[in-house]
C-alpha cells in the first residue's frame, strides 16, 4: 500500500508474532495528517551517565499533533521495541524484556515533540535508537545515538617509593568510561608535567587508571593530578605538596657516596670500615624512609571523626565540637539507652565502617591510662568489658605507664618513648588494624582479623583528656 506521496507504508503490528496490519483505518485524523512531515533528531550523540537516566528526543517538522499517531522507539530491528505508543496509549507489553519498567514516553502532542526517558542506563544501552512516527497517510523516522559514560572515583594520591635519587608519586582512580585523559600540573594549575608512567586496566567494562610521576627534587612545589572524562566534560583532581626536608632525606646517600669515592685515597683497612659504616647507615636510612612512607600512605585515608554522645559513659564530658573528651568526677544524669557504656569510661565515634581504608589520630598527651582502636558496633556496652579481639575490640592501651596491645596473651610493647599521639589505620578488606606514633612516624603494632560487621572508632579515657586531631596528608 502507498500513500499519496508514493511512499510505501511500513506494516505495523501491536504484536510482532501476529499477522502485520497497517495503521488503524477507522481514525479520522486532523487535517495536519495529510501533510508530509519530517522527523528531526539531535545533531550530536546523547551522553548518559551509567546508573542514571538518558533522555532521547525527536520532533516533527512542521509541528503537528501526535496524539493519534503510531510512535515507536526501536533499536536493531522494527520489532526490537524499546517503547511503543499506539491507539493513544503506551503498549507496555510490547517492549523488549530488557527495557520493561525502565522507559517513559514524554510527549507534547500539540507541537509534535516526543522524548524517551531510559532509567538506570547500563552498559548494553549504548548504541543507535530509531524514533518512528506514522500517521494513516505518512511515516518518517530519525536516528538518535546514545553514548554511555562514567565519572570515576575520587582520586587517591600517595608516595609509593623512593628511588633513583627521588620519590615516585602515584595517582589512581577507578570506574571510568570511556578511557579518560590524564595530566599532572604544576602549582599554578596551568603548566602540564609529563607523567613518568600511566597504565589503564579494564574491569567489568569500567577502566582503572594508574599514573605516576618521578620527582628527583621539589622543583614543582605543589603538584596536582587531573583525570578527565572528555564526554562528560568533567574531571577529578587532587593535589599534593611534599616538604623539602623529605627530598633531603631521600638524596642524602648521594653525599655519602661522594665522601666514599674520595676515600679511595685512604688506606685499605680504613676504607673497609667506611664502606661497612656507610652501608649500615644507608640500610637504616632506607628502613626509616620505608616506615615513614607507610605512615604517610595511611594519612591519605584520613577521616573527619566525631564522638557519639549517645554512647558516652555518664562520667565523660564531650567538647562542643565532639572532638575531645575529658573525665569528670561527677556522674551526669543522662538517658540510659542501650548504646551507652555504663561501667567502663568509653565512647565510640559516630562513624561506622563496613569497607575501605580509614585513618585518624588521637592526642593522648602524657596520660597514663587510655585505650584506643576499633571495635564491632555490636559489642557489649553494659557491665565489665573484655577489651580484646575475643570481645570484638582491636586496641592499643597505655596502662599505668606501660604500653601494650590487647592480644590474647596481653603482650607488652617495648617502646623507648611513650607516644603523645596515636594514629589508627583501618584497612577493612585486608583485615588489618595498624597503630602509629605520629611524633616519630614509627609503626607500633598490627592486628589481623576477618571483619564482617560494622566497625567503629573506640576511645577509653581513665581521667585523662583525649582529642581527635586534624590530619594533613603531608606536613
Amino acid at each position: 500500500m502507498r500513500n499519496n506521496t508514493g511512499k510505501k507504508l511500513v506494516p505495523i503490528s501491536a504484536n510482532s508474532n501476529s499477522s502485520p496490519t497497517l495503521a488503524p483505518q477507522g481514525l479520522t485524523p486532523p487535517h495536519s495528517y495529510v501533510e508530509r512531515f519530517k522527523v528531526i533528531g539531535p545533531d550530536q550523540p546523547v551522553v548518559a551517565v551509567l546508573g542514571e537516566y538518558a533522555m532521547l528526543s525527536c520532533r516533527l517538522l512542521p509541528p503537528m499533533s501526535t496524539e493519534h499517531m503510531h510512535i515507536r522507539w526501536f533499536r536493531n530491528g522494527f520489532h526490537d521495541v524499546v517503547h511503543l505508543y499506539e491507539n493513544q496509549k503506551d503498549q507496555i507489553g510490547q517492549q523488549s524484556p530488557e527495557y520493561q519498567g525502565r522507559t517513559e514516553l514524554i510527549t507534547n502532542h500539540i507541537n509534535g515533540s516526543v522524548s524517551l526517558r531510559i532509567n538506570n542506563v547500563g552498559f548494553n544501552d549504548e548504541g543507535t535508537y530509531t524514533c518512528f512516527f506514522q500517521s494513516p497517510e505518512n511515516y518518517e523516522e530519525a536516528n538518535v545515538e546514545l553514548k554511555r559514560a562514567s565519572l570515576g572515583s575520587a582520586l587517591s594520591i600517595s608516595v609509593i617509593d623512593h628511588q633513583d635519587r627521588g620519590i615516585r608519586v602515584l595517582c589512581e582512580s577507578s570506574g571510568w568510561y570511556p578511557e579518560p585523559e590524564v595530566i599532572w600540573r604544576q602549582e599554578d594549575g596551568q603548566r602540564p608535567i609529563p607523567a613518568s608512567d600511566t597504565e589503564t586496566q579494564e574491569h567489568d567494562g569500567l577502566i582503572k587508571v594508574k599514573t605516576s610521576l618521578l620527582m628527583r627534587t621539589n622543583q614543582y612545589g605543589k603538584i596536582s593530578c587531573h583525570i578527565r572524562n572528555a564526554l562528560l566534560n568533567q574531571e577529578r583532581e587532587m593535589a599534593i605538596s611534599i616538604a623539602d626536608a623529605f627530598y633531603q632525606r631521600v638524596s642524602r646517600w648521594v653525599t655519602s657516596l661522594s665522601i666514599l669515592l674520595v676515600s679511595v685515597l685512604i688506606p685499605c683497612g680504613l676504607l673497609v670500615v667506611l664502606v661497612v659504616t656507610y652501608l649500615r647507615k644507608e640500610s637504616q636510612e632506607k628502613e626509616s624512609l620505608s616506615r615513614e612512607l607507610e605512615w604517610r600512605k595511611c594519612r591519605f585515608y584520613a577521616v573527619d571523626l566525631t564522638l557519639d554522645p549517645e554512647t558516652a559513659h555518664p562520667n565523660l564530658v564531650l567538647s562542643e565540637d565532639r572532638k575531645s573528651i575529658s573525665c569528670g568526677y561527677t556522674r551526669q544524669i543522662l538517658p540510659d539507652n542501650p548504646k551507652r557504656f555504663d561501667t567502663d569510661l568509653c565512647v565510640l565515634g559516630c562513624q561506622g565502617f563496613t569497607s575501605g581504608k580509614h585513618y585518624w589520630e588521637v592526642e593522648v598527651g602524657d596520660g597514663r591510662c587510655w585505650i584506643l582502636g576499633v571495635c564491632e558496633d555490636s559489642v557489649r556496652r553494659k557491665g565489665g568489658i573484655l577489651h580484646s579481639p575475643k570481645g570484638g575490640y582491636w586496641t592499643v592501651q597505655r596502662r599505668h605507664g606501660e604500653n601494650s596491645d590487647l592480644t590474647f596473651s596481653d603482650t607488652p610493647l617495648s617502646l623507648s618513648d611513650s607516644p603523645r599521639a596515636v594514629g589508627i589505620f583501618l584497612d577493612y578488606e585486608a583485615g588489618k588494624v595498624s597503630f602509629y606514633n605520629p611524633d616519630n612516624k614509627s609503626h607500633l603494632f598490627n592486628f589481623t582479623a576477618t571483619f564482617t560487621g560494622t566497625l567503629r572508632p573506640f576511645f577509653y579515657s581513665y581521667y585523662v583528656p583525649l582529642t581527635i586531631c586534624p590530619v594533613a596528608a603531608w606536613e
